[in-house]
């Protein structure tokens, strides 16, 4: 699998993640696109995330479908072995996408990325509606 980063000045400042899979058996690749938008960049900035820990996150990282939203968690377990001098800075690392645009919304880490996820409910908003 490679990686590619671009940024785009003439779209707001927007940047780009693509990642080219290949399926070693039939030779078969897919290209898959990211943009990280402002406000996810200001936020990873602001948490000392950078766009390479963002796209590994991304690329190595577990996807859960919560509320319409992916959220790519990067636990211990699924860092390659080639990542693990980087083991802290990486680990419990959480990039939420958004479903239908690949638009990545915000970063951030938690000690305990798996429970926090599982356990939202499965639409935003649940509860509120007496507000």
């Amino acid at each position: 699998m490679t990686t590619t980063t671009n940024i785009h000045p003439e779209v707001n400042c927007l940047l780009d993640f693509q990642f080219v899979v290949e399926d070693p058996q039939t030779r078969q690749k897919e290209v898959l696109e990211f943009r990280h938008t402002k406000h996810s960049s200001k936020r990873a900035a602001q948490r000392g995330i950078n766009l390479k820990k963002v796209s590994h996150a991304l690329e190595y990282g577990e996807s859960f479908f919560k509320q319409g939203l992916i959220y790519y968690i990067l636990g211990e377990k699924n860092l390659p072995d080639h990542l693990t001098k980087d083991k802290k800075e990486l680990q419990n690392l959480v990039v939420i996408v958004a479903g239908d645009s690949n638009q990545v919304i915000t970063c951030y880490r938690s000690k305990k990325p798996f429970k926090h996820v599982k356990l939202k409910s499965k639409r935003l908003g649940v509860g509120y509606a007496e507000a």
